[in-house]
């Protein structure tokens, strides 16, 4: 997305030149973005790992259905709110975008997991 009215074209009007192209970004809108991501990620590392729990999953399988229901979901939230237009929203490639508050994710899954776990099947 570049503001046709900040200037920064370098060349005549209507010649496009994609050698010299800045982009002219929105800092509010895209720290908002963020925001939504990243509590859009914790909600998804918690319901995750109440559904591992409940399910009864242990070991491997309970990673992996960490891993696969968080690529689903942020591909899902790329897919239906940015058009898979990423760069546009975020300013992130892919696997920045997946990995990014990873740490902080897999605990919230881990500490719901393990509770999920213990209510269901220990007591």
């Amino acid at each position: 997305m570049i503001d046709p009215m900040a200037g920064l074209d370098g060349g005549a009007p209507g010649v496009e030149d994609t050698a010299d192209e800045k982009d002219v970004i929105d800092v509010t809108s895209l720290r908002y973005n963020m925001e939504r991501v990243d509590k859009i990620r914790s909600v998804m590392g918690i319901a995750s790992g109440c559904v591992a729990g409940i399910c009864g999953l242990t070991g491997l399988e309970g990673l992996a259905c960490f891993v696969l229901l968080h690529v689903f979901v942020l591909t899902l939230v790329c897919g239906l709110k940015m058009d898979f237009k990423l760069h546009s929203y975020t300013r992130q490639n892919w696997w920045s975008y997946l990995t990014a508050n990873l740490q902080q994710c897999a605990l919230s899954f881990t500490l719901f997991w393990t509770l999920f776990y213990g209510l269901v099947y220990l007591y």
